[in-house]
């Protein structure tokens, strides 16, 4: 018992996460608002939690396709309201309309999280205790680069063209294959340990161009600045990343897991800088009172600058599934919020929520999911199917 507390220590001091932005993996997950961390039980064990794979009583292979496409708090919307103006020709405006303006700039640019999103698809092979899966991968994040402390204290009257010119965003886009291998196996009778091997290939791509450019449109949405985000990249990278994790079971009814990814200190090269990703670790509990009946937690333990932009996160995710006819049919739903956040519930906060279906065929298994933000509009769609092997 000892030697296995010494382990989880180092376990959990030691490791990294490779995290373009908050992901998901497959419709269960989305559905159950990201989390899932300590139960799951289809081929998704290979990118959530490794270490379940030593749970798995027979083989499935299957194929997914998923995307996300989030703004900020309206973050695209307000961008189209500031563009609607004659940004190149600020100085030239009317008085009021030089006040609104500025305003409407101060309040985008005091947002240090924008536009972030991916799209991806993955087909995969899970048997006991090992998994394997190539992905193709798409992601980009867009973010406002601060202007520097004082810059939105002038007088609306004092501010000149090239003041507005010099608002710029950072876009930061990848498009590249993933090939990811797992393993675990059991250090005790309730106590699991799981590996898994990613092998990134692929394009980077990386600029800052000015709010008053070509590059921003009134008429283009979340989207499609992220689609192009990730379309522009050109600039070649590769790299290995290891997830580790743990899982044990407490109890007939209880399960909890402590997920690290990508051990050392991995760095993206963009035409701009060289991005070191922080560190993260993310705790879940599983509450299974009965086989329909399942209650998900999951929460990073420290804040974590996800979106590479010095504003930290801290996420956190519940979710609730309820099996029907024998676990025939399942109906789920969730949210994902950020503790870090003022408002971390309701119409003012930047909560996901998650909702979605499963459908058990003997040997088949589908699974359908979207994620709303507090507004009621769809950012996540999700559709996963498996077939079991056994």
């Amino acid at each position: 018992m000892k030697k296995t507390l010494i382990f989880i220590v180092l376990f959990t001091v030691g490791c990294q996460l490779f995290s373009i932005v908050p992901v998901y993996y497959g419709a269960r997950s989305l559905s159950l608002g990201y989390a899932g961390t300590a139960y799951n039980y289809d081929l998704n064990a290979v990118f959530i939690n490794p270490s379940l794979l030593a749970s798995f009583s027979s083989a499935m292979t299957g194929y997914q396709y998923q995307n996300s496409y989030l703004d900020n708090k309206d973050f695209s919307g307000n961008l189209s309201d500031v563009l609607d103006y004659d940004l190149k020709h600020f100085e030239s405006l009317p008085t009021n309309q030089k006040e609104i303006l500025y305003s409407k700039l101060h309040d985008l640019f005091s947002l240090k999280s924008g536009i972030y999103g991916f799209s991806a698809n993955i087909p995969g092979f899970a048997g006991q205790n090992y998994g394997i899966s190539v992905s193709l991968v798409n992601t980009t994040v867009m973010n406002p680069v601060d202007p520097g402390a004082g810059f939105f204290d002038k007088d609306p009257g004092n501010v000149s063209n090239a003041d507005i010119a010099s608002l710029s965003m950072n876009i930061f886009g990848l498009r590249y294959k993933q090939i990811s291998l797992s393993y675990a196996f059991g250090l005790s009778n309730n106590l699991y340990f799981g590996v898994t091997f990613h092998y990134l290939n692929g394009k980077v791509t990386e600029s800052r161009p000015s709010i008053v450019t070509d590059v921003f449109s009134e008429d283009l949405s979340a989207k499609d600045y992220i689609e192009r985000g990730w379309h522009q990249a050109d600039k070649k990278f590769s790299k290995i990343i290891v997830d580790l994790s743990l899982s044990m079971d407490v109890g007939r009814y209880f399960k909890v897991a402590l997920v690290t990814k990508n051990v050392g200190n991995p760095q993206i090269k963009s035409q701009l800088r060289t991005i070191t990703l922080d560190r993260r670790v993310i705790a879940g509990l599983a509450f299974r009172p009965d086989s329909q009946w399942g209650i998900y937690l999951d929460m990073d333990i420290a804040k974590t600058d996800l979106l590479h932009n010095g504003d930290k996160m801290q996420p956190m995710s519940f979710g609730i599934e309820k099996g029907f006819f024998d676990n025939r049919f399942f109906l789920r739903a969730g949210f994902l919020s950020d503790l870090t956040e003022k408002h971390f519930f309701g119409s003012k906060s930047s909560a996901l929520y998650g909702l979605g279906l499963g459908f058990n065929m003997k040997k088949f298994l589908v699974d359908f999911a979207v994620g709303m933000d507090s507004s009621g509009s769809v950012k996540n769609l999700a559709i996963s199917g498996f077939i079991s092997l056994q």
